[in-house]
């Protein structure tokens, strides 16, 4: 389990107040309790924690492409990341590290989203596109891993926890009487909604892109902003044969 989280500019190129994502990064720090890693420039912020697990000696995020143009922050497992890494190499790719992370800049290089259906484990990402000026959260099929996010303003504010995004001290904590309700009549939030007003859960597979303004006031635009990159999952048995099924299995537990 790590923790990501990040601040993004809506309208132009201002450099994230002083120590705001670091205290969002603190915030998180129960999921990862290794190490911390932060990317900043103008417009943007992005940190990481990171529980050490693959990779441990070289594994540090934010974990970046050849030329520093993709950089990625990560939550989660990718299991056939072995594999996938030879056939990078064999590409041409060039990776210096043992984690995990390191494919998904390279995978994106190659598919842009299309990456997403390539990708094989749990996972929250952040991806920030230098070239296209672009931020990419994506959420793994089955919603293993959380991602949160909420604007404020010409803010734009991203973190595994909302304990992460009220850390920042730019997201009042006020309660949303309909993610309320959610919790007390389904005891879950499947999201998008949550018990916080104007804070949203990214959906299970399902990606959140985010192309800031130009300085002067642009308006920022979104892509697909909560685009399905995964298909739904559909039933396969009838109703009749799924209830077979369970009667058939709680009789031999009797």
């Amino acid at each position: 389990m790590c923790g990501i989280a990040g601040v993004l500019d809506l309208a132009g190129l201002r450099m994230v107040p002083e120590g705001i994502v670091q205290r969002m990064a603190q915030a998180l720090v129960h999921r990862g309790p290794d190490e911390e890693g932060y990317l900043q420039r103008p417009g943007l912020a992005l940190a990481s924690r990171r529980l050490s697990i693959v990779g441990l000696a070289d594994g540090r995020q934010p974990i970046a492409n050849e030329d520093q143009s993709v950089q990625v922050v990560f939550n989660g497992e990718l299991f056939d990341y072995v594999e996938k890494r030879a056939e990078l190499a064999g590409r041409g790719h060039r990776l210096v590290t043992h984690c995990d992370t390191e494919i998904i800049p390279h995978l994106w290089e190659e598919n842009q989203e299309g990456m997403f259906e390539r990708l094989r484990g749990q996972f929250a990402v952040a991806l920030w596109d230098v070239r296209r000026h672009q931020l990419t959260l994506g959420r793994d099929r089955f919603g293993i891993c959380p991602l949160y996010w909420t604007r404020q303003g010409d803010w734009l504010l991203f973190a595994s926890e909302i304990k992460g995004l009220l850390a920042s001290g730019m997201v009042p904590a006020k309660p949303n009487l309909r993610g309320i309700d959610h919790m007390f009549t389904f005891t879950a939030m499947p999201g998008p909604v949550t018990c916080f007003e104007g804070v949203q859960l990214l959906p299970a597979g399902h990606y959140l892109q985010i192309t800031p303004g130009n300085e002067g006031g642009a308006a920022p635009s979104t892509s697909a902003p909560t685009g399905r990159w995964t298909s739904p999952i559909r039933a396969t048995r009838t109703r009749e044969e799924t209830l077979a099924s369970w009667w058939m299995i709680s009789s031999k537990c009797c």
